[in-house]
């Protein structure tokens, strides 16, 4: 009943719409707190494909990736945002590796996005979705085509039980769901990084430690210590003089039309 709900509509639906549709219909859901019940059971259902489910059946439109590629972006947008700003070629060219970045807590985005430029980011905002995780799991698949390159994954998140269990759960499945090889590496936080920055601990809790009880200082080092060792500086340095170049060439063409 619940897929039919799914296959009514021509636009992907929500765990949430699609509680709400059985919630109505009433036949086997009848309250609110079904809501925990339901979302497990259809949780197996993808992941086990049961009953013709799939993984993408749902989406999830609060966790995405951030994929700061442009290799296959439609070339009339890539010259419309030109003329409003610098041009931004797609770094991954240039590199070693195709690097993404992978954090637990959806309030450092911000921060990832300012120390990682140019780099794809994927924030899980506590138990990574089904559909997240899939779509991380493709777009490895799509960047090994396209860039014919290694794919490093790295992961921050909190240092705590919890933590633990959203990596390595949300690993399992990317890698179940994944054709091709990719390195992981977890950059932390752990607890020595914790100790070695004196973070101050949880006092129900002892020796558990969160990503934002580090300093901005502390956490650009955490970052670019586990991301330098893959990037290739003197490409980058090459690659930003020519977005200048085209930038400034292609504003002097927008001025005079």
């Amino acid at each position: 009943q619940a897929l039919a709900h799914v296959n009514s509509v021509n636009y992907g639906v929500s765990l949430r719409w699609l509680f709400y549709r059985m919630l109505q219909d009433g036949d086997f859901i009848k309250t609110k707190k079904d809501y925990y019940p339901f979302k497990d059971l259809i949780a197996r259902a993808r992941k086990e494909n049961i009953d013709g489910w799939k993984q993408d059946f749902l989406k999830d439109d609060t966790r995405k990736i951030s994929l700061n590629c442009y290799g296959s972006k439609d070339k009339k947008d890539w010259f419309e945002e030109m003329k409003k700003e610098e041009c931004v070629l797609d770094v991954h060219y240039t590199q070693d590796y195709f690097i993404m970045i992978l954090f637990e807590a959806k309030a450092m985005i911000s921060q990832f996005e300012y120390y990682t430029k140019n780099i794809s980011l994927s924030a899980f905002g506590g138990d990574a979705s089904i559909p997240l995780k899939y779509d991380i799991a493709k777009t490895i698949e799509w960047a090994s085509q396209e860039y014919k390159k290694p794919i490093i994954v790295l992961y921050f998140g909190d240092c705590d039980d919890k933590g633990s269990q959203i990596y390595q759960s949300a690993l399992k499945d990317i890698k179940d769901w994944c054709s091709v090889d990719f390195e992981f590496k977890f950059c932390g936080l752990t607890k020595q990084q914790a100790k070695t920055f004196k973070l101050p601990t949880n006092p129900k809790k002892p020796d558990e430690y969160q990503w934002e009880a580090l300093t901005d200082p502390q956490a650009k080092h955490l970052i670019e210590k586990n991301v330098n060792p893959f990037l290739n500086k003197m490409s980058l340095e090459k690659l930003e003089k020519k977005q200048k170049r085209i930038t400034k060439s292609y504003q002097k063409i927008w001025e005079n039309q």
